[in-house]
C-alpha cells in the first residue's frame, strides 16, 4: 500500500513539475512532494491508489497546485508552507547535515585520496617524496587545521607527522592493500590532528589553527542575539494580527445558551482594502515563524550547554595528557595515541558546532528573505487598530482570569492551573489555541486562557479564550475536534503547525467528518419609530372606534354585495334602440414549417508523432484533417 501510495505522489509529482517548467515557474521538487503529500491527506480531493482511474480528478488537483504556485507565490499560506518545509528538512535533521558535511569534505577528497592509494611498491626517493607529500597535504585538509599551501602549515603538520610515521615507512605504506591504507590515513589524521592541537596549547605551534573554541561561543552569542531581535519584531506582527481578527469577531446568541462568531467589522475591513481570511493567513504565518524562531533560540542554548561541556572534556584531557608527557624523553605509543585520537575526536566536534550555527544563520536568512516578498498592508493595519495598542498575550491572558470553568458532563473535567505543577511544560492541544474560536472563524488563531481552568478530554488538555465557548465545546466535544481536523484538511498550512498529520492519516477513509446543521429561524420582537408630525392634525368625523360599530359595517357590504340589480322594458316605451353587431368572414392563413437539411464536415485525423522509439517525453500530436472541397 505504501509503494502504490508513492508511486502516485511521484506521477502526480512528475506531472505537476512538467506544468512548472512549460509555464516558468522555478520550484525545489522535495517541496512540490511536501506540499502535494500534505493536500492528499484529504479525501475529498478523490485520488486514491488507483491513479490511472482517477485521471480527472487528478488533472484537477494538478492544476491547483501549479495555479497557486503561479498566482499565490507570496501567498502567506504558501510562504508558511516553505518555511515549514525548510525547517522540517533543516533543523529537525542536524545530525543527518553534520554527518553529511563530513561525507562532503570526504568526497571533495576522494581524488587525492585515490592518488595515494594508487602509488604501489614505491621504491625511487622522488615517488617517496611525492607520496609523503600528498599524505601530508590530505592530512591538513582531512583535519581542517590550515591550509597546507602555506608553508608554516605544511612544515607543521610534516614534522608532526615524522614523530609517528617516518619517510623510510612510506616504502612499506606503498605496499599495503587499498583498505589497509584507507585505515592508515584516517588513523594518522587523527594522531597528527592530536598532536597539532596539543603542541598549539603548548606554544609551540598551531600554525592556521583557529581558536574554535572562542570562535564558536562568540558566533553562538552573536546570532543568538540577532534572533531575539527578529522574535521581537515577530511579536509585534502577531499582537497586531492577534488584536485585530480577536475585534472583528464578536459573539452572537443565536438563542438562548447557544453561541456564534460573527464578523462584526466587515465594511470597515472593506474600506480598507483588508480581507480577514488574508489577515488569518497572516496571522498563521508569523505564529508559525514565532514557533520556528522560539525552538532555534531553544537551540542555541543547548549549543551553549554542549559548549561549555566540550571545553570542559578538553581541558581535562590536556591535563591528562600534559601529565603523561611531562618529563619523559620516550612514551608508549599505545598510552599516547589515544589520547590525542581522543583529543581530536572532541575537536572535531567544535567543528561540528562551526558548521551548525553557519547552517542555522543561513535559514535564518532565507525565512527572512521570505518575509521580505510578502505584501503586508501595515498602514491599513495600523488605521483599523487606531490609538489603542495593540494587546498582547500576556495582557489576553488576564482579561478572562477571574472567570472560573466548571463541568458536569461525563468524560470532561476542568483542572485549576494552580493545582498543576511545571505548568509551562503541559501539553496543550493546538499549541494553546482556542479549538472553539478556530472552528467558529475559520481558522483565527486566538490564544485559550489556562487561568480559567485546564479541559481534560480523553487524555488530552483544551484551554479556550472565552466561557461561551467552553460552553459550546461542553455540548458535543467530539464534534469540535471534528471540525478542528475538517478545518485543517482544508488550510494545509495548519497541518504541520499543529503536527496534525498522523491524526488526519488515522482517519482518512471518514470523507466528511462534520454534519453541517441548518440554523433555526427564531421570531423576536422589534419596535420602530416614525417622525412625528409628518402631517396636519385631522379629525375624522365617521371615524368608529367600536368594534361592533365596524363588525355591523362589514355585515351590511356583504349583503349589498350579495343583492342584485335588474330592470325590464315594456311595449309601450317611446323609443326602441336598436343595436348592431358585425361578424368577420374566417380568414385562410399560411405557415411555413422547418426545411430539413444537411451540413457535410471533414472527417478528423490526428497521428501523435513520439510515441515508440523516443527516450524521453517529448509527444506532440500532428492534424492530418483534411477538408471536404478535397475528396
Amino acid at each position: 500500500m505504501a509503494d502504490d501510495e508513492n508511486a502516485c505522489v511521484r506521477n502526480i509529482v512528475k506531472e505537476i513539475m512538467r506544468e512548472c517548467k512549460s509555464k516558468k515557474i522555478q520550484i525545489n521538487k522535495n517541496f512540490i512532494t511536501y506540499f502535494t503529500k500534505l493536500l492528499l491527506i484529504n479525501p475529498n480531493w478523490g485520488i486514491g491508489d488507483d491513479f490511472f482511474s482517477q485521471r480527472q480528478n487528478v488533472q484537477t488537483f494538478v492544476s491547483y497546485i501549479t495555479e497557486e504556485l503561479l498566482n499565490n507565490a507570496d501567498h502567506p499560506k504558501l510562504v508558511t508552507l516553505k518555511i515549514q518545509f525548510s525547517y522540517t528538512c533543516n533543523l529537525e535533521h542536524m545530525d543527518y547535515f553534520i554527518q553529511g558535511n563530513r561525507k562532503e569534505l570526504k568526497w571533495r577528497l576522494r581524488s587525492l585520496e585515490d592518488d595515494i592509494v594508487r602509488m604501489n611498491n614505491v621504491e625511487e626517493k622522488e615517488l617517496v617524496d611525492s607520496l609523503y607529500k600528498k599524505i601530508v597535504y590530505y592530512i591538513t585538509f582531512v583535519t581542517g587545521l590550515g591550509n597546507p599551501a602555506k608553508s608554516k602549515v605544511y612544515e607543521e603538520s610534516m614534522v608532526a607527522l615524522k614523530s609517528i610515521f617516518d619517510e623510510d615507512e612510506v616504502r612499506q605504506f606503498s605496499t599495503l592493500t587499498k583498505h589497509e591504507k584507507i585505515e592508515q590515513l584516517d588513523h594518522f589524521s587523527k594522531v597528527v590532528g592530536g598532536i597539532r592541537l596539543f603542541n598549539k596549547d603548548c606554544d609551540k605551534g598551531g600554525e592556521g589553527i583557529a581558536n574554535l573554541p572562542a570562535l564558536v561561543t562568540e558566533a553562538n552569542m552573536i546570532i543568538k542575539e540577532g534572533t531575539e531581535q527578529i522574535l521581537l519584531f515577530i511579536m509585534e506582527k502577531v499582537n497586531e494580527l492577534t488584536t485585530i481578527v480577536d475585534r472583528s469577531y464578536v459573539l452572537w446568541p443565536v438563542y438562548h445558551n447557544f453561541y456564534r462568531m460573527r464578523l462584526a467589522n466587515k465594511d470597515e475591513l472593506t474600506k480598507l482594502d483588508l480581507d480577514i481570511e488574508h489577515l488569518k493567513d497572516f496571522l498563521i504565518f508569523y505564529r508559525q515563524y514565532e514557533l520556528i524562531t522560539r525552538k532555534v533560540l531553544e537551540e542555541f542554548d543547548r549549543i551553549y550547554e554542549r559548549i561549555e561541556v566540550i571545553k570542559a572534556s578538553m581541558r581535562k584531557l590536556m591535563k591528562i595528557i600534559h601529565e603523561t608527557v611531562y618529563m619523559k624523553l620516550a612514551i608508549p605509543v599505545g598510552v599516547v595515541f589515544p589520547l590525542f585520537e581522543q583529543l581530536w575526536e572532541i575537536w572535531t566536534q567544535f567543528q561540528d558546532l562551526a558548521h551548525l550555527l553557519s547552517r542555522i544563520s543561513v535559514i535564518l536568512s532565507n525565512t527572512e528573505a521570505c518575509v521580505r516578498q510578502m505584501e503586508y498592508q501595515q498602514v491599513a493595519i495600523d488605521n483599523i487598530i487606531g490609538n489603542v495598542p495593540p494587546m498582547t498575550d500576556a495582557e489576553r491572558l488576564q482579561r478572562n482570569s477571574h472567570v472560573e470553568l466548571s463541568s458536569d458532563k461525563e468524560g470532561v473535567t476542568v483542572l485549576k492551573s494552580e493545582s498543576i505543577k511545571n505548568i509551562e511544560f503541559v501539553k496543550f492541544e493546538y499549541l494553546g489555541f482556542c479549538c472553539w474560536k478556530l472552528v467558529e472563524t475559520n481558522g483565527a488563531l486566538i490564544p485559550g486562557n489556562p487561568m480559567m481552568g485546564i479541559v481534560v478530554y480523553q487524555g488530552k488538555n483544551y484551554v479556550f479564550s472565552c466561557p461561551e465557548g467552553f460552553h459550546e465545546f461542553l455540548k458535543d466535544p467530539q464534534m469540535c475536534i471534528n471540525g478542528v481536523l475538517d478545518l485543517v484538511r482544508k488550510k494545509p498550512h495548519l497541518i504541520g503547525f499543529f503536527q496534525l498529520k498522523e491524526e488526519l492519516e488515522s482517519i482518512y477513509n471518514i470523507t466528511k467528518l462534520v454534519e453541517t446543521k441548518e440554523e433555526i429561524k427564531m421570531c423576536e420582537d422589534r419596535g420602530i419609530q416614525t417622525d412625528s408630525n409628518q402631517e396636519e392634525p385631522h379629525i375624522d368625523p365617521k371615524y368608529m372606534w367600536n368594534i361592533w360599530d365596524l363588525k355591523r359595517q362589514a355585515l351590511t357590504l356583504a349583503n349589498i354585495s350579495a343583492a342584485q340589480t335588474s330592470s325590464t322594458q315594456t311595449n309601450k316605451t317611446g323609443s326602441k334602440n336598436s343595436v348592431r353587431t358585425q361578424t368577420y368572414y374566417t380568414k385562410t392563413v399560411e405557415v411555413q414549417t422547418k426545411k430539413d437539411s444537411y451540413t457535410n464536415v471533414p472527417r478528423p485525423s490526428v497521428f501523435i508523432y513520439g510515441l515508440r522509439g523516443r527516450k524521453d517525453d517529448q509527444q506532440f500530436k500532428i492534424d492530418l484533417t483534411r477538408p471536404v472541397e478535397e475528396k
